[in-house]
């Protein structure tokens, strides 16, 4: 495995091997909330990364 350094300003920094991004807004669902994501996803494993406040808007 190599070696990365990175100079960055953000407090938070997450690296994440993956196939594939998008970037979508959450939408409000019942007591909670969801994103809808491409229908050939179904049955993959993925991650959530919030990457904004909810107040930020």
């Amino acid at each position: 495995m190599s070696s990365v350094t990175l100079d960055i300003d953000d407090e938070d920094l997450f690296l994440i091997r993956g196939e594939e991004t998008i970037e979508k807004e959450v939408k409000p669902q019942g007591n909670g909330a969801h994103i809808i994501v491409p229908k050939d996803w179904i049955g993959a494993q993925v991650k959530i990364t919030r990457i904004s406040d909810p107040d930020d808007e």
